[in-house]
């Protein structure tokens, strides 16, 4: 009975004094600072999205394409605007391409970053 007690008194003790110790870490509970550039660009290839479908249209003066793709088994068509740099690879596509857009939404409006052939 007497060892019972002691093992009781000790199971109590060493949690109650080891584990104040234990719960203080080196670490601050905030997260470290990220630089503004850095989280723009995450932000931007978290935003960045691809859709596959056929090229319905190609507008080099507006600098826009139109996509059709599937949606619930009923085709949908979607404009872009076409950034600068994509601007150039216009010229490669024509009306009934399968290609794959890669684009971010800025609000109502879709930029396409990059189309290439699918």
């Amino acid at each position: 009975m007497k060892t019972f007690k002691c093992l009781l008194v000790a199971a109590v003790a060493i949690p109650a004094v080891a584990g104040p110790a234990f719960a203080q870490s080196g670490r601050s509970a905030t997260p470290p600072a990220t630089p503004p550039a850095a989280a723009s660009d995450n932000a931007a290839k978290a935003a960045a999205k691809r859709l596959a479908g056929e090229l319905v249209a190609v507008d080099h003066a507006a600098k826009t394409v139109t996509v059709k793709h599937i949606v619930d088994q009923k085709p949908v068509q979607i404009t872009f605007s076409v950034e600068e740099s994509a601007v150039a690879t216009l010229a490669q596509f024509k009306p009934g391409d399968q290609v794959m857009v890669t684009y971010v939404e800025m609000g109502e409006k879709r930029v396409a970053k990059s189309i290439v052939k699918a």
